[in-house]
């Protein structure tokens, strides 16, 4: 029943298909794992499925402030993070202010960047000297309207967060491989029921 709900919110949705940004990445990504990652950094995935395909959709929030009832929030789809392995790429949907107070809320909790900094505008004046440095993760940015460079500061950050993430797991998954192969040679080699040429 959700499930219907939700594709009929993303029927009536025009934010749904409008990419604002896309970032490529200089690497290829395995799209199951970095969705993973996505979803532990605190983003929320939600599938859509449809006669052609699945689409998965992962949101800072499912719920956004209502301008027209102050203290209340709405359910909405529309701006959303997306992935696409073909590419390697992550595209951004909907782009809005609700998009970077929700990167800003995880690189504040992970001391990526620090609040009161940020309050100060300390960051805003200072864009350069704090910057994050994603020469060897980012291609390029394709995007529909300039960003402006706080807010392409603040992307950066977290891009360079997720893709920092997504290479732990990688080289944690590729270390317990090694240890698994290691642990079956090494039972291989000391069974004393198995000689040579028997």
């Amino acid at each position: 029943m959700f499930g219907s709900f939700l594709n009929e919110i993303a029927s009536k949705l025009p934010e749904i298909n409008r990419k604002d940004k896309e970032i490529y990445l200089k690497d290829k990504i395995d799209e199951k794992v970095f969705g993973d990652i996505l979803i532990k950094v605190g983003l929320i995935s939600i599938e859509i499925k449809n006669s052609e395909k699945s689409e998965i959709y992962y949101k800072f929030s499912l719920y956004a402030s209502n301008p027209n009832k102050p203290g209340m929030k709405d359910f909405v789809l529309g701006s959303h993070v997306k992935l696409d392995a073909e590419k390697s790429s992550i595209c951004i949907y909907g782009y809005n202010e609700n998009i970077i107070s929700g990167m800003k809320k995880i690189l504040f909790k992970e001391k990526i960047l620090d609040e009161v900094y940020d309050k100060s505008e300390e960051y805003k004046n200072n864009l350069e000297k704090y910057a994050a440095n994603t020469d060897d993760i980012i291609e390029k940015i394709e995007e529909k309207e300039k960003t402006e460079p706080y807010n392409l500061f603040i992307i950066k950050h977290f891009i360079k967060y997720v893709i920092d993430k997504y290479k732990e797991e990688n080289i944690s998954s590729e270390d317990n491989s090694a240890n698994e192969n290691n642990e079956d040679n090494k039972n291989i080699t000391t069974n004393p029921f198995i000689t040579n040429g028997e």
